[in-house]
């Protein structure tokens, strides 16, 4: 156990060889993390976590936080990044991508059996080993460029759900959040329905309603599907082809100082690192590595038993001097002695400048409020018509607008920021968070709404607010929570049973968190009384429509806010009916005998 300790530790050296094993300890490592708020189906993660929850270090939710004037601080990732892959190449896309370090493992595992002892020699093994063996392919520049393009006018424009099926973070959320979350979730239920059959209590069943649409399911089914193809069969070609993160951390990594190239002194064609190129981009016929596609897995570096693959530093200006590269076999270098060769002239980067700021450019619009992209109207898309009514809410009233989760801030903000990464829906306790499929709108599918049906929004739950990477949902404390004004429940009289059957029932003022909802007499000489809505103290929870008994058009339905308020707090000069104490009665009241003490 100590030899192999130390073993583990002389592989992880500070060389290229040493950086692949890093590179998979901490991608992994970091994927489990990541993975973690999609597997924590009982949402017992302390709180320190959701506030330094790992999402916050994805590229496009902090450039989305960046162009909404969430300042500098909340543009972190994206500016470390940037910086990172102008300096070492593209570090974000193996070492923090989750997608592409799920591409990954689903293709290790499809190339086991090629490397396996026991199954290599098998037709199975055999298979494998010639089937999934990757050859250089040149590069799809014009696809790589309008993936980019195409992500600049969708956040241009404010379609930042649609953005979420070319953004690697969203698509893998909606994996996790869509299939995964769920599946263990009914699958633990299972267990607990049928533990509890048997007269043991130990298991116990997951809160609130975990199942998602068909429709939902079977969209990131066909997403999984897709991506683990594509992995398996040609390595990375999504993440230089459709991933817009890919193509533009491709474009920087052509100006990094630090890069792996190929040396032609040690290089003896001998292909080895070509079949290991996951992303594709060396061919050994020429001796050429495209570091603009390298996504530094460091598997050509340990696959060349004759350091033909080594890295160079480029001076920023071509002002370097050219030295000659290390013989085969030699000791590692130190940073500082590596072979430099020409790299981005004056010109070049003087030229590189404008496109970066081409992508800051809308900043100010999108911080004052101007879009191309017009937002939502009290009559637009969040309004349920008929025609767009899913089937699970069929008969409902033609008033109910769909409400904006917490710290949504407003129909417009929730629209422009949220990617449909379904991290809100999977970590919200009650469960009442659900994908989108024409709720929306086509221009907002996969982002989450209320659903009411199953559930209602907890009065001091922040967790949703806390674990937005986008900030597509603002950060609240549980105080600002509880005045958080997400719309106002709409009362119909002529649908209440209290008047339709003469029957009492106070299920939605009982059940009502701030006390918007107050009784009102309605028939004394039956001890009726009818609720009254309080609009400008209601928070627009949806406990009121979840408790109503009234089917299929309930009473009582949020009306969804267009910009979220601040509701005011209940008090009793608000209160309609004010109940009248008994009269004083005018007889004297008998005194006590205080030398009895039993009076009575």
């Amino acid at each position: 156990m100590r030899g192999g300790a130390f073993v583990l530790l002389d592989k992880m050296r500070f060389t290229p060889r040493g950086m692949r094993w890093a590179r998979i300890v901490f991608s992994l490592v970091f994927f489990t993390l990541l993975s973690a708020q999609f597997l924590d189906i009982f949402h017992r993660l302390p709180d320190s976590w959701y506030r330094y929850h790992p999402a916050q270090t994805q590229i496009i939710p902090s450039l989305l936080n960046l162009l909404g004037g969430g300042g500098v601080l909340a543009g972190a990732a994206f500016i470390t990044f940037t910086v990172t892959t102008l300096v070492f190449g593209r570090v974000y896309c193996s070492f923090f991508c989750p997608l592409g370090i799920g591409m990954d493992i689903v293709r290790w595992f499809a190339k086991f059996p090629g490397k396996n002892r026991f199954l290599k020699k098998s037709a199975l093994g055999r298979f494998c080993a010639r089937a999934l063996r990757l050859r250089w392919a040149p590069a799809w520049k014009a696809l790589r460029i309008g993936a980019v393009g195409l992500a600049a006018l969708l956040i241009l424009f404010g379609l930042t759900s649609l953005l979420g099926f070319l953004e690697p973070y969203s698509l893998f959320g909606k994996v996790f959040g869509l299939i995964v979350f769920p599946g263990l979730s009914l699958a633990n239920n299972g267990v607990s329905d049928y533990m509890i059959s048997r007269g043991v209590y130990t298991v116990a069943a997951v809160n609130g309603d975990v199942r998602v649409s068909m429709a939902a399911f079977g969209l990131a089914l066909l997403i999984l599907a897709g991506v683990s193809a594509l992995s398996i069969w040609r390595g990375r070609i999504y993440c230089n082809t459709l991933c817009p993160v890919g193509g533009f951390l491709g474009w920087l990594a052509r100006f990094s100082l630090l890069r792996l190239e190929l040396v032609p002194e040690n290089c003896t064609r001998c292909g080895l690192c070509e079949r290991e190129c996951k992303a594709q981009c060396i061919e050994t016929k020429s001796r050429a590595l495209d570091f603009s596609r390298c996504v530094l897995c460091f598997d050509c570096v340990a696959t060349c038993p004759r350091d033909g693959v080594q890295a160079v530093f480029h001076s920023p200006f071509g002002l370097a001097e050219k030295k000659k590269p290390r013989k085969a076999g030699a000791s590692a270098a130190p940073l500082s002695s590596l072979p430099a060769a020409a790299g981005m002239n004056r010109r070049q980067f003087v030229r590189s400048v404008p496109a970066v700021a081409a992508l800051f450019c809308s900043a100010a619009k999108l911080k004052e409020g101007q879009s191309l992209s017009a937002p939502p109207d009290p009559g637009g898309p969040y309004e349920i018509l008929p025609d767009a009514t899913p089937y699970w809410l069929r008969g409902e009233r033609a008033d109910k607008r769909l409400t904006v989760p917490p710290g949504g801030v407003s129909i417009k903000n929730f629209f422009y920021k949220c990617t449909g990464c379904q991290i809100c829906v999977a970590s919200c306790p009650s469960q009442i968070l659900k994908p989108s499929l024409t709720e929306w709108g086509l221009a907002g599918i996969m982002q989450p709404y209320m659903d009411f049906t199953k559930g209602y929004c907890v009065h001091e739950c922040t967790v949703c607010t806390q674990v937005c990477p986008s900030d597509a949902l603002r950060s609240l404390s549980v105080e600002e929570k509880k005045v958080e004004k997400l719309g106002t429940a709409i009362f119909r009289e002529d649908l209440c049973i209290v008047k339709t059957d003469e029957t009492d029932c106070s299920a939605c003022g009982e059940h009502c968190p701030v006390t918007a909802i107050e009784m009102l007499p309605y028939n004394l000489d039956k001890h009726l009384y009818i609720p009254h809505v309080h609009e400008e103290v209601c928070i627009g929870c949806g406990a009121c429509e979840y408790v109503c008994p009234v089917l299929p058009h309930k009473a009582l339905v949020v009306q969804g806010a267009n910009t979220i308020q601040k509701a005011k707090l209940f008090d009793e000069s608000m209160r309609l009916h004010k109940v009248q104490e008994p009269p004083e009665s005018s007889e004297p009241v008998p005194e006590l005998d205080t030398e009895n003490p039993f009076p009575f």
